[in-house]
């Protein structure tokens, strides 16, 4: 968490200019393709529950490195907790909305 990437004010680009985010866009590409790919020969559940897993274990670390020592690392559970669920609810909203306006182009098989 020390480099410049401010996650409040992630939103993927349409213009030409280049993108300050585009390493967290090819990042979030990255481990979406990998959970499509893992979905191929696993039930989609549990590649979910894993890829949440995985964020959540990162996370943890991300914390832990921020931390100068353990006692600031417990002091600082809960308000890292509130973050990352902030942050995460955040996006998932985000992403819930797009695919409610774009759902039959996602989905053209259930248009109807």
């Amino acid at each position: 968490m020390s480099d410049d990437f401010k996650p409040k004010s992630i939103s993927r680009q349409t213009s030409k200019e280049p993108d300050p985010n585009q390493k967290f866009w090819d990042a979030a590409d990255d481990f979406i393709r990998l959970a499509n790919e893992a979905c191929k020969t696993a039930d989609r559940g549990q590649v979910c529950a894993a890829i949440m897993y995985a964020a959540a274990r990162f996370n943890a670390f991300a914390a832990s490195v921020d931390a100068p020592n353990l006692d600031v690392f417990k002091k600082e559970t809960d308000p890292a907790i509130k973050y990352f669920r902030g942050e995460f609810e955040k996006m998932l909203r985000e992403n819930l909305r797009d695919y409610t306006e774009n759902f039959h182009k996602y989905h053209p098989e259930k248009n109807q």
